[in-house]
C-alpha cells in the first residue's frame, strides 16, 4: 500500500511539474530565484520550458536550446533563428553538448534554469501564437498587402521584421509575437 501511495504521488508530481512542456505566454524575465531580484535573462514568447517546481507566485523552469559560441541569444533549434532566450551573461549557460549544422556552424546545446512568474506560462502554444497572428494582420497590413505566412522561412522573417518593425512602431514584445507566429506557421 505504501509503495502504491509513493508511486501515485511521484506520478502526480511528474504530471504537474514536467510531464510535457509549457510555453511562455509573453516575453518574461528569467530570475535566479523566486524572490525575483536577480535577472538572468528574458524568455521569449512561445518558447518551450520544462516546469521543475513552484515557489509562491513563481515557477522554476528550464529552457534548453542552441547557442552560437559566446552569443547572448539562445535559439530553440540548431541552425534555425527562432529565439527562445536572451541571456545577460552567456557564461551562465550550462553546456550540454554541441551540434554541427549542414553549413559547418557549431552550435552549443545549452540550458538555463531560473524562475518566471507562473502567470507567464501556458500549455497551448497555438493559442499563444494566435496573438501574433492577430498583430500580423493588424500591424503589418496597414501599410501594404500582407505577405503570405509561408512566403519566407524561419531564418528570413527576423530580418524582415527588423527592417519593418520600426516603421510599424512595433514594441519588442509585438515584434517577437509576430515573428514567432510567422516562424511557426505550417
Amino acid at each position: 500500500m505504501l509503495l502504491k501511495t509513493i508511486t501515485l504521488t511521484l506520478c502526480l508530481a511528474s504530471f504537474l511539474f514536467g510531464a510535457g512542456g509549457s510555453f511562455m505566454r509573453q516575453n518574461s524575465p528569467l530570475f535566479a530565484s523566486g524572490d525575483a531580484k536577480e535577472t538572468l535573462g528574458e524568455l521569449i514568447v512561445s518558447a518551450e520550458v520544462k516546469e521543475l517546481s513552484k515557489s509562491g507566485e513563481y515557477t522554476e523552469v528550464e529552457f534548453t536550446g542552441y547557442q552560437p559560441k559566446d552569443s547572448a541569444v539562445v535559439y530553440e533549434k540548431a541552425g534555425v533563428l527562432i529565439v527562445g532566450l536572451e541571456v545577460a551573461n552567456a557564461g551562465a549557460l550550462k553546456v550540454i553538448g554541441e551540434k554541427t549544422d549542414e553549413y559547418g556552424t557549431v552550435w552549443l546545446n545549452v540550458s538555463m534554469r531560473g524562475f518566471v512568474a507562473s502567470s507567464a506560462l501556458g500549455k497551448d502554444k497555438g493559442s499563444i501564437l494566435q496573438s501574433g497572428k492577430e498583430l500580423f494582420g493588424a500591424k503589418c497590413g496597414t501599410c501594404h498587402a500582407l505577405h503570405a505566412e509561408s512566403e519566407f522561412d524561419a531564418n528570413v522573417w527576423p530580418s524582415i521584421l527588423d527592417a519593418m518593425g520600426e516603421q510599424a512602431a512595433l514594441s519588442k514584445d509585438e515584434k517577437y509575437s509576430i515573428m514567432k507566429y510567422l516562424q511557426n506557421y505550417k
